[in-house]
């Protein structure tokens, strides 16, 4: 796979940790580039050279139909046609713009897998409070512990302009959202026979982090040792066997500094007990089906891989796929049997930053190296690909996005883990049969609400 360096990145190899720290925060010069050739997030405000990807439009009109926070998001691009679509007849036409983990996906599904190619769009911007803070992250942000943690950074995307991998990951990793969400959404696990696991959870969240209406940096604390970063509980609703099991997670900004807190009520034993440490490799969602540092690309603590900023290359993604979560269709509709179903699925041409990590050689984990694809007008991971210790490509994670009205922004949606040895795959974050989306920032919870003793209470309803 051929990367066309960024300027930010020529001559970039993998950094000490040393250096990468000292490189953390830009020049106030150069964060003025955010308000001029950059977008407020990093992106580049022009479109490529080929027309192909389109300048950023920061004047998005929401549609009209749209009924507000908890309700689908309707489609701006409805009457968009399709450009061309890729199969595995024509996919070497194509390769340069593939990541490897999509082209693994034309070789094991041949005769099944497509990917419809539309017109890329790029509206849409965040909240003009978060665009402020990260601006002021741009000249404050710096890495501590090695590249582990993050200090004087809030509301998200610490280092908007980006020199190493390990800024590049955090951008991902603490992404400006919102600050508040409360609802239901489904996950399926589809075997490689055609037989279904389904899953449904209610869960809330709240991130005083991201919350720049009600906190500053300085309330939050500079270091994220005062607040923890989100607040969430999760209950079980779905399967049967596990209903009325609930999950209480504190996640701090920085997890080696201050690592995840987290309970769990069984309904069987009535209680509430302190989880065991849930990180890394540790298995998790539906099926067992993803590592729980894999959620949403990459999350928790960085310290197993040296992680490399590679560049920026246009490679094709799922974007603004809101045709996906028609609530029309039934999940019976958009899975099919082996991936998604491609006909509801939409792909754009777009940037995105790669990062790769690569374990240590003192460290373990089920993964030796692992790729992000990281979308520049959102950091949102959009591919990531993970390989085993044999270097041999194992899995690969497709990240749908929207332009969340609500949030706004951009913002990651259903979540596809293939599993190209198993040929098993999991979706998260299904919404079509849930009669509506989380709501966003609205009747925030007390911080009472995310306690053990509240954990209880509910579980015992």
């Amino acid at each position: 796979m051929i990367i066309k360096k960024s300027l930010l990145a020529v001559g970039m190899t993998a950094l000490t940790l040393a250096s990468v720290q000292v490189m953390a925060k830009v020049s106030p010069e150069e964060a003025e580039r955010l308000k001029n050739d950059l977008t407020p997030v990093g992106a580049e405000r022009a479109g490529n050279e080929d027309g192909t990807i389109p300048a950023w439009n920061p004047n998005f009109q929401i549609p009209a139909e749209y009924n507000g926070t908890g309700s689908y998001y309707p489609n701006p691009y409805k009457d968009d046609e399709v450009l061309f679509t890729i199969t595995a007849e024509n996919v070497d036409q194509y390769k340069d713009k593939l990541t490897p983990g999509t082209q693994a996906m034309f070789k094991s599904y041949p005769e099944t897998f497509e990917m419809k190619v539309y017109p890329s769009r790029r509206d849409g911007r965040y909240s003009s409070l978060a665009e402020q803070e990260v601006f002021k992250n741009a000249t404050r942000s710096e890495l501590i512990e090695g590249g582990n943690g993050v200090t004087n950074a809030f509301v998200g995307f610490p280092f908007p302009i980006p020199k190493t991998g390990i800024e590049a990951l955090w951008n991902q990793m603490i992404r400006a959202g919102s600050y508040a969400s409360d609802g239901k959404y489904s996950q399926m696990v589809v075997y490689r026979n055609g037989s279904r696991l389904h899953g449904r959870q209610h869960t809330v969240r709240y991130s005083p982090f991201q919350d720049a209406e009600n906190h500053t940096l300085e309330s939050f604390g500079v270091n994220g040792d005062v607040n923890p970063r989100i607040y969430q509980l999760t209950q079980t609703l779905k399967p049967t066997r596990e209903k009325g099991k609930g999950v209480l997670v504190h996640e701090f900004i920085n997890p080696k500094l201050k690592p995840r807190a987290a309970w769990s009520y069984i309904p069987g034993v009535r209680r509430v007990r302190r989880a065991p440490t849930i990180n890394y490799d540790s298995p998790q969602g539906l099926g067992n089906m993803q590592t729980t540092d894999a959620f949403l690309g990459f999350n928790g603590a960085p310290d197993k891989y040296n992680w490399e900023l590679l560049g920026k290359k246009e490679i094709y993604i799922p974007y603004n796929n809101y045709d996906f979560e028609n609530p029309e269709l039934s999940y019976d509709d958009i899975l099919g049997q082996g991936h998604a179903n491609p006909e509801h699925m939409r792909y754009e041409l777009h940037r995105v930053w790669v990062v790769r990590g690569v374990l240590k050689d003192d460290e373990r984990h089920v993964y030796k190296t692992r790729e992000l694809f990281i979308d520049e007008d959102s950091w949102q991971t959009v591919y990531a690909d993970h390989y085993d210790n044999r270097d041999v490509l194992w899995r690969t994670t497709h990240i749908n996005t929207i332009n969340m009205y609500d949030l706004p922004g951009i913002g990651g949606r259903t979540e596809l883990y293939y599993d190209l040895i198993s040929r098993d795959y999991m979706a998260a974050n299904l919404f079509n049969e849930e009669g509506g989306v989380p709501k966003m920032n609205h009747e925030v919870k007390q911080l009472s609400y995310f306690t053990p003793n509240n954990l209880r209470k509910l579980g015992m309803r």
